[in-house]
């Protein structure tokens, strides 16, 4: 990992998570932007935060399934814990 450049290392990091928000205009993720490539610190916390989302965009979809035998013993557990609450 690369050390922080300077002392605006924390007040970039603070507005990386502003790239993501959908409401950024163009202008402000281009100003972030720039701040970022200044620093190889910065950058590769961007790049970690990218890499981050985008394995919960892969885990996190209503494609991913658990297995079904995991699926099974969670169906199993929830009822066993109706059947004992409700007795």
């Amino acid at each position: 990992m690369t050390k922080p450049c300077s002392d605006r290392c924390e007040d970039i990091q603070a507005q990386l998570c502003a790239l993501f928000d959908p409401s950024i205009t163009p202008e402000r993720a281009r100003e972030i932007l720039a701040l970022v490539t200044e620093c190889p610190h910065c950058h590769g916390q961007l790049e970690s935060e990218q890499e981050i989302r985008a394995l919960l965009r892969r885990c996190c979809t209503a494609e991913a399934t658990a297995p079904a035998a995991l699926r099974q013993r969670i169906t199993m557990e929830i009822r066993q814990v109706r059947v004992t609450r409700y007795q």
